[in-house]
């Protein structure tokens, strides 16, 4: 942009002298809190976990191409007589592996979870700490050549004193003032007001105040700062302060300096060799450490991935006089190309190749009494969890029909640094009592409700899973999962809860759409579970609270799916079930029928096909009635209701009776005893009932499951009413 800013008067009137210096003072500033959140964000606990492979093709990919780097800046001024402390700066820019750039690439080619996964974030973890060390003796040559022993030994004890000092006494103040996931204002305060002062004593000291940032966010125990202030702080910086950083960097980049074939054919040569070097190496280190040809070019792409660190290196030597226009322009553009070709080459890669599995149990109806149940149960957050544990455990597992869960913990992949949730998740963890000595986070609390109820229910297993992607394609994971599992049911939250008012609020509105897609979409059924409090773990060694669970059945595939589940539930020794089927009489029945014939034949062709589905039904109420008959805990009524108006009558005079109510989503179904509540439905997710269900003029106490079958001949979004 600075090339061209020069000739267009609107953008040379906008970035005046005075402008560039209040835009320039504002970017610097977002900087530095940048960088401290990303040493917040930087668990060191993890590379004491690493092994042996990621640590050597860290350390192997940063010393050669370092050197490479040195050399290429020599080679462009041709004077090698001289010690140049630029040639530090290109170094580094050249060495560096953008870890949050990397672990947002992998988050979204789905790879954050595979070994070459996890090697490529260890491996760019200890890249980067290195790199800030080479980094940091550069500014101190930069600074002053002749103290530069002096400000490297300031900078060793500034260090020590941030980890014996300023470390405990933020951990002493947090734990004092925190109460759950609120600070007090002099925390923040204290916080916000460190970074800018361990800055301003780096700067003193003859390195750039970025150092004294990053290193004060790296000493702070990243689990102690709250995921909503570590988010609001993120957001901040991200969205406003660093695009002016960005823009003005660009404003001083000249790209008219490399605008002749001189210049672009040196650019071409330093992207090549300082590609060609890290690859090498990186391959040559891999294939040493036993990783397969295809994993091992794999990671050296990854690892040629620049990030900001780079244009930090590039835009603090220009800062210095260090390094030319020239020199800054070229090395720019370098780390530009470099890090737009790391997507492309990985997708081409890893394609992704959708595995159909064959699966014959992929509806609750159509498993054996004995068959283990495999369920993939979806959690955003840990409200979620309750609920969806207890509805697990209520499920009925024995040794004879045990159940596997896949804990499936979603977590939105955003634009802004999520490196710390990614290296938690890439890297393995060490004994889970020493992970969880300090406070946990909201993915070890998760992780440890899921273990609990794992420990405390027999023929129950448990493994648990992490799906990072944004809100638009996280149904993809969801379902991918299912199929690569064979799960029977997937069970999704809500997306809204109940408040202490018993009203039913938004919890988060992408939430709904991710629901809806994997409505439309899975592989195999599907229950939404609407939480009101269902109760305590259902523990068979202790005094337990009967649960009471309500099914009520109208008819089509998706009532017959939720009474599969719902008689599964019956088999637990503290639950009782009542079935209540609705049913018109005979002169409702003429009346649709007369209705519909004069008014439109695709209905009645409909009609025709709900015939068939109603003859199913008897079948299937038959079957379930017989091996009910000698049940004391199942109870069968049914009630003649003739139209909508009768229906949410006979649904409302059940009351709160009932600690949980199973019914289907009734998609694939005509009824005239739903006929016109879906012109009133909230939530058309939730099918007639279940929308009536939900509201809270119906009950402030009962929790709803709402299930869809899986349908065979199509998927659910193609459904008809």
């Amino acid at each position: 942009m600075g090339g061209f800013k020069d000739r267009v008067p609107l953008l040379d009137s906008i970035f005046s002298i005075s402008g560039i210096m209040l835009l320039e003072t504002l970017g610097n500033i977002g900087l530095v809190y940048y960088v401290f959140l990303l040493g917040l964000e930087m668990d060191l606990t993890a590379v004491q976990r690493m092994r042996r492979k990621p640590i050597c093709i860290a350390i192997a990919g940063t010393i050669f191409p370092f050197g490479v780097g040195l050399a290429l800046y020599y080679l462009l001024l041709r004077d090698f007589k001289k010690f140049y402390a630029g040639s530090f700066f290109w170094g580094v820019s050249l060495t560096v592996t953008g870890l949050p750039v990397v672990a947002i690439i992998l988050a979204k080619l789905k790879l954050l979870y595979s070994d070459v996964g996890k090697t490529a974030m260890s491996s760019a973890l200890v890249n980067e700490l290195f790199s800030w060390t080479l980094l940091t003796i550069a500014m101190a040559l930069a600074s002053n050549k002749n103290a530069v022993y002096w400000t490297l030994l300031s900078t060793v004890a500034f260090v020590i004193f941030c980890v014996l000092a300023i470390r405990p006494a933020v951990i002493w103040m947090i734990h004092r003032t925190q109460k759950g996931d609120n600070y007090s204002e002099t925390t923040i305060c204290f916080i916000l007001t460190g970074v800018l002062a361990c800055g301003l004593a780096t700067d003193v000291l003859g390195v750039n105040s970025m150092v004294g940032a990053f290193v004060f966010g790296l000493v702070i125990p990243n689990e102690l700062l709250g995921h909503r202030f570590v988010q609001v702080l993120q957001g901040f910086v991200s969205d406003l302060l660093m695009p002016i950083y960005f823009t003005v960097s660009g404003v001083r980049t000249d790209l008219g300096s490399v605008m002749h074939a001189s210049s672009l054919l040196v650019v071409a040569q330093v992207m090549g060799l300082a590609c060609l070097s890290k690859f090498v190496t990186v391959l040559t280190v891999s294939l040493f450490c036993g990783m397969s040809f295809r994993e091992g070019i794999s990671l050296a792409v990854l690892m040629n991935t620049k990030g900001l660190l780079s244009i930090i290196a590039v835009n603090v030597g220009r800062d210095h006089l260090m390094l030319e226009d020239e020199e800054s322009t070229v090395m720019l553009i370098a780390i530009l190309v470099m890090t737009m070709g790391t997507v492309p080459i990985m997708s081409n890669l890893y394609k992704p190749a959708r595995r159909f599995l064959p699966n014959k149990h992929r509806a609750i109806q159509r498993l054996k009494s004995n068959a283990e149940l495999r369920i993939l149960a979806c959690v955003h957050e840990m409200h979620n969890v309750g609920g969806i544990i207890n509805l697990l455990e209520a499920s009925n597992a024995t040794k004879r029909s045990p159940i596997c869960v896949f804990a499936l913990q979603l977590i939105q992949l955003t634009g802004h640094a999520t490196t710390a949730m990614l290296i938690v998740q890439s890297v393995p963890k060490c004994d889970s009592q020493n992970s969880r000595s300090g406070a946990q986070t909201q993915s070890d609390q998760i992780l440890a409700a899921f273990e609990t109820f794992e420990k405390e229910c027999t023929g129950v297993s448990v493994l648990p899973l992490n799906a990072m992607s944004s809100y638009t394609t996280m149904h993809e994971d969801i379902c991918s999962i299912a199929e690569d599992k064979r799960v029977s049911i997937i069970i999704i939250p809500f997306h809204k809860r109940q408040t202490i008012h018993n009203k039913m609020e938004d919890t988060n509105p992408a939430y709904k759409d991710v629901n809806d897609n994997v409505l439309a979409n899975a592989p195999c059924s599907v229950g939404i579970l609407i939480d009101r409090g269902f109760g305590t773990f259902l523990k068979r060694n202790s005094e337990p609270a009967t649960r009471h669970l309500a099914m009520i059945y109208i008819g089509g595939p998706d009532d017959r799916e939720a009474l599969s589940y719902a008689w599964r539930m019956s088999g637990h020794p503290m639950v009782t079930l009542t079935v209540v089927r609705f049913i018109p009489d005979e002169q409702a029945l003429n009346a649709r029928s007369d209705h519909f014939v004069e008014d439109n034949q695709e209905i009645l062709n409909v009609m025709i096909d709900s015939e068939s589905e109603k003859r199913i039904d008897d079948n299937y109420i038959n079957e379930f009635r017989q091996h009910m008959a000698a049940d004391e805990s199942i109870v069968y009524l049914e009630k003649v209701v003739n139209n909508g108006v009768e229906t949410i009558a006979a649904v409302r005079s059940m009351g709160g009776d009932f600690d949980l109510y199973v019914v289907g989503r009734g998609m694939k179904r005509f009824s005239s005893l739903t006929a016109g509540l879906a012109d009133w439905s909230e939530c058309p997710e939730l099918g007639a009932i279940g929308d009536l269900l939900m509201s809270s003029d119906f009950s402030s106490t009962a929790s709803v499951l709402v299930v869809q079958q899986y349908d065979r001949t199509g998927q659910a979004g193609d459904r008809g009413r």
